[in-house]
């Protein structure tokens, strides 16, 4: 493998073109668990805007930082909402504390008192400029415009039942980050996500920081222009029955200057209670994510980071 496969949003939306481009992302899933989005309809000056507006918020004085720490927020679990400084979670309990910053969000709802729910405290506009506002328009952007279409697809090569996406995903659980990795040595430890699948917007930089575990070894991703990088998680593996790869990566930035990372983590509705097809695996989503998140808490690591050598 020199590069991930590349796989047509529109293309997977047309009925021309749909069936052919499905059997390659079946491919994709079943190979590498990751590939680039291509033609997905988010507008690059959305993404530059809100990389931009997550530049200013990291560069405010750490003290203003961690007013809007996890311990403020009023989420549950704790560190479902806000900021982290440097070395504040561990991924992987081999590789200790990860010299990353994070800015963590979801899906805005005041009165929802469900875990992974409920609302973010963002510094106001005055103190960072377009942060709050820039992130929400474009978490809107990717849950309706991508999300569906994506996770319908993807309900569909695993035989799930006609309306199933929807009616799980309707809305979905998000875990929205944004995430600083320091010029010269931030790392994101290598891990697994836990969740359906994952879409990563970043910036478009030479360094080739996002590593892919393939074969037996860690393989460089570029940055494509104009992409998303999708990861397979934890529950589309075993909703898959094994069939599709939650495959384990991690981040090794090295380059001269800061890089600016913009995952989004899908999740089913938290309510829900999954079956595999063939009945091979069965969880309740609550449980299974708060189970991700006590190990991320106690240092245990992310996924099945603990599998990892």
């Amino acid at each position: 493998m020199t590069t991930l496969p590349q796989i047509s949003l529109a293309k997977l939306a047309a009925d021309a073109t749909g069936r052919e481009e499905r059997q390659r992302l079946r491919l994709a899933c079943e190979e590498y668990g990751f590939f680039y989005l291509v033609e997905h309809g988010i507008p690059k000056e959305q993404v530059t805007q809100a990389i931009e507006a997550s530049r200013r918020f990291f560069a405010l004085p750490q003290s203003i930082k961690e007013r809007y720490g996890h311990a403020s927020q009023g989420a549950y679990p704790t560190i479902a909402r806000g900021y982290s400084p440097l070395h504040g979670e561990i991924l992987h309990p081999e590789a200790g504390r990860d010299p990353k910053e994070v800015f963590d969000l979801g899906i805005e709802n005041e009165g929802d008192r469900r875990p992974f729910a409920g609302s973010t405290r963002f510094p106001d506009d005055a103190l960072a400029p377009g942060f709050a506002r820039s992130l929400l328009a474009l978490q809107a952007t990717v849950l309706n415009g991508v999300v569906p279409q994506l996770g319908t697809a993807l309900a569909d090569l695993i035989d799930m039942e006609q309306g199933w996406f929807q009616r799980h995903f309707s809305p979905p659980t998000l875990g929205q980050r944004v995430i600083r990795y320091p010029a010269r040595g931030g790392t994101c430890a290598k891990h697994t996500d836990g969740g359906f699948f994952t879409l990563l917007l970043q910036e478009e930089l030479p360094t080739r920081s996002l590593q892919v575990w393939f074969r037996g070894r860690w393989m460089p991703v570029p940055s494509l222009p104009d992409s998303l990088v999708v990861n397979l998680g934890d529950m589309l593996q075993a909703l898959s029955d094994d069939r599709f790869k939650s495959t384990p990566h991690q981040v090794a930035h090295n380059g001269l200057s800061d890089r600016i990372s913009l995952p989004f983590f899908i999740y089913p509705d938290i309510d829900a209670r999954l079956t595999s097809r063939l009945g091979r695996h069965a969880f309740s989503v609550a449980e299974m994510m708060l189970g991700n998140m006590a190990s991320i808490e106690t240092g245990n690591g992310a996924g099945r980071a603990r599998e990892l050598q």
